[in-house]
């Protein structure tokens, strides 16, 4: 793993953690069902965030490696498969941050067809 991605992943993974035993005291509680969802709502956007550093790092090293090397397609079809179990990792609309800036690349957005 590309070391910037495995520290901002497991960063991100022991806030959520943290997140998740405060929602679960909320729950131990029998606090208010909405604000218990607001909070729910949130972690699942903390493991979003890390379901994206993990696709970055995984385009940037895997998939890129075995397309140099002429095996990508297999790799592109096993992605594929699992960002339809991924619901948010791929976001939707304004600039994507994935793809924004490709370590080593160039920006999806300064290629010219």
């Amino acid at each position: 793993m590309i070391p910037q991605y495995q520290q901002d992943a497991a960063r991100r993974l022991k806030v959520a953690a943290g997140h998740l035993k405060s929602v679960q005291r909320m729950v131990d509680e029998e606090r208010y069902c909405v604000d218990v969802m607001k909070q729910l709502a949130a972690v699942q956007a903390s493991l979003t965030q890390v379901q994206q550093v993990m696709l970055k790092n995984h385009l940037s090293t895997c998939v890129s490696d075995a397309i140099r090397a002429g095996n990508g397609a297999p790799l592109i079809e096993e992605l594929l498969t699992a960002l339809k179990y991924s619901q948010g990792v791929w976001p939707t609309g304004g600039t994507d941050p994935i793809c924004q800036n490709p370590p080593g690349g160039v920006p999806h957005d300064a290629v010219t067809p």
